[in-house]
């Protein structure tokens, strides 16, 4: 119900939230290097900020990909015109993707094993 409320829609620059999140996480590890990061990204998928927004979220996206980072991308899209745009997210950061439909409280500690459960055996 919280995810629901949750405000969405042009208010952060999608590619600066995750290299702002890529920033913490390369903190994090100097930090602790036996952490096992998840990043859980709230998006609808629609990019803001700056020329070329799509490129840029992308070009963030496969840093997390190519450092192997689990992921999962919460997909607040809602409305009668669906893009998909978060599910293009999750395949760019090589994460899952799930709906606010299909989340529920007690399926996100299942999921978030999972997620992390296929990082261990890649």
């Amino acid at each position: 119900v919280r995810l629901e409320s949750l405000p969405t829609g042009g208010r952060t620059p999608l590619a600066a939230g995750l290299l702002r999140a890529h920033e913490v996480l390369r903190v994090e590890r100097l930090r602790d290097p036996a952490r096992r990061p998840l990043v859980v990204v709230v998006t609808d998928g629609r990019a803001t900020g700056g020329p070329e927004p799509v490129a840029l979220a992308t070009r963030a996206a496969r840093l997390f990909a190519a450092e192997g980072t689990a992921s999962v991308v919460v997909d607040c899209e809602s409305g009668p015109v669906r893009l998909g745009l978060a599910g293009q997210l999750a395949g760019e950061l090589g994460g899952t993707a799930v709906t606010l439909d299909e989340l529920r409280a007690d399926s996100i500690a299942g999921l978030v094993k999972d997620v992390q459960g296929s990082r261990r055996a890649a």
